[in-house]
C-alpha cells in the first residue's frame, strides 16, 4: 500500500501553511503555526495546549509564543483559574507585523542617516549615496505607516478619506 496523507482540514491545512510562510520570511516555521493556530482558535490558548495540538514541545511553543509577543502579534493572558499564562491572537496581527516593519525601518534610516554623518568631505559622493539609502527606509516607514491607517476600521460616526484595504 502506498503513502496515505494524514485527514487533514482547511484549518489544518492554513496552520501549516502560516509555518511555511513565515518560515519563507525568514522566521521560525512554529511560529507561523502557533499564530495559525491562534487564529483559528480564536481564543486564549495554553502552551500545553499548544503543543498537544501543534505536536511540539512545551520549550518550542513557549520560545515561538514569546517570539510572537515580541512582535506584536499576540498577546499574553492569565486567564483566572489557570496557573500558566495563555496567548490569544490579535484580531488584526497584519497590521501588528506592519507597525513592527515601521519601526525596523524607521530605526534603519536613523542609523544609516547617522553613520552618513560622519563620513567625511573626502567622501561627500558616498555620504550622500548613503543619505539616499537611509531615505529610502526613512520613506518605507512613512508609507507603512500610511498603509496602517487605510487600513484602520472605520470611524464610528464621521467618515473616512481614502479607501478602506482589508488586512
Amino acid at each position: 500500500m502506498g503513502y496515505v496523507p494524514a485527514m487533514t482540514t482547511p484549518m489544518h491545512t492554513f496552520i501549516e501553511q502560516m509555518g511555511l510562510i513565515f518560515r519563507d520570511d525568514g522566521g521560525p516555521r512554529i511560529a507561523g503555526q502557533i499564530l495559525g493556530y491562534l487564529l483559528v482558535e480564536g481564543a486564549p490558548r495554553t502552551l500545553g495546549q499548544m503543543a498537544k495540538a501543534l505536536k511540539i514541545s512545551k520549550a518550542s511553543a513557549s520560545t515561538n509564543a514569546r517570539l510572537l509577543e515580541l512582535k506584536g502579534m499576540v498577546l499574553r493572558t492569565s486567564p483566572v483559574g489557570q496557573r500558566g499564562d495563555a496567548y490569544q491572537a490579535l484580531d488584526r496581527p497584519s497590521a501588528a507585523a506592519i507597525q513592527a516593519l515601521a519601526t525596523r525601518f524607521r530605526a534603519n534610516a536613523d542609523t544609516i542617516g547617522t553613520l552618513a554623518d560622519d563620513f567625511p568631505d573626502s567622501h561627500a559622493a558616498a555620504r550622500e549615496r548613503v543619505r539616499h539609502y537611509a531615505d529610502f527606509y526613512r520613506e518605507t516607514a512613512v508609507f507603512f505607516d500610511e498603509w496602517i491607517e487605510m487600513m484602520a476600521p472605520p470611524a464610528t460616526g464621521a467618515g473616512r478619506k481614502g479607501r478602506r484595504v482589508t488586512p
